[in-house]
């Protein structure tokens, strides 16, 4: 069963949500995500000090694109006997302090238990006057995206054991994006100062599905230029078409603007 369908069991006809941060009291955005051993990451791939900076990079990606700041964080850490030992729990405590620090967010709880694989989720309060929703786009806007994407799909290859005739820089570039991907909140409270946006999301699924997304929450239908997204032409050398336009978790801005 697809994620949407999978949802939708849980709210009344109508009432899906179509946006990654829930609006609450006309200030607050609220947004959760989880990441599971075997689905999302393996501990033979990614450091403790990785997972901690993706876990906040991904929750702080879905409050930039709707338009806030975050303030809160609440942290869930389900521990199986890896990331139970004392030096993994050292390393990825001290990178996730460090990393809220720079964000100046405040961690204010959270639970702990143990578990057959490792399970780390985090629960990051924001705050916004106005937030930026999925379904604001109006006929006539144009797609904008913040950067390239593929990056992350190289990477994971990479890490899958493909052999690619790439720089030693862009096949480092490629694993990080991968491991330890960085949010756009500079970068969206920049563009909110600068441009009227009407609708906007993160790149977590790849441009064509999220740009879908957009697509469907604003009734409306897009029109995507190939030719003038951002690729790389060493990137186009070794992935299709078909893979720069699938690529997900990126964290690149998706949105909609005159």
């Amino acid at each position: 069963m697809k994620e949407e369908n999978i949802i939708k069991n849980f709210f009344p006809e109508g009432q899906f949500p179509q946006d990654d941060c829930f609006f609450w009291k006309n200030q607050f955005l609220i947004t959760t995500d989880t990441m599971a051993e075997g689905t999302h990451f393996l501990h033979e791939w990614s450091s403790p000090e990785q997972l901690a900076i993706k876990l906040i990079e991904v929750n702080i990606s879905d409050i930039a694109a709707s338009g806030g700041s975050p303030e809160l964080a609440f942290l869930n850490l389900g521990l199986s006997k890896i990331s139970a030992r004392s030096n993994w729990i050292n390393a990825f405590s001290e990178v996730l302090k460090s990393e809220l620090n720079r964000y100046e967010i405040q961690l204010a709880g959270g639970d702990t238990f143990f578990s057959q694989k490792t399970c780390i989720g985090m629960t990051l309060i924001g705050k916004t006057e106005k937030p930026i929703n999925r379904d604001g786009g109006k006929e006539g806007d144009f797609l904008y995206l913040s950067g390239k994407t593929g990056l992350s799909l190289l990477g994971y290859r990479i890490l899958k054991g493909e052999i690619f005739p790439i720089s030693s820089e862009l096949r480092k570039q490629a694993v990080e994006r991968h491991l330890s991907p960085r949010s756009r909140l500079s970068l969206s409270k920049e563009l909110l100062r600068e441009i009227p946006i009407h609708a906007m999301m993160d790149v977590t699924d790849g441009i064509i599905q999220d740009a879908s997304r957009l697509a469907l929450a604003s009734g409306l239908q897009i029109e995507i230029q190939i030719e003038n997204l951002p690729f790389e032409q060493e990137l186009q050398r070794v992935l299709t078409y078909d893979d720069l336009l699938s690529s997900g978790e990126e964290l690149e801005l998706l949105f909609l603007s005159p």
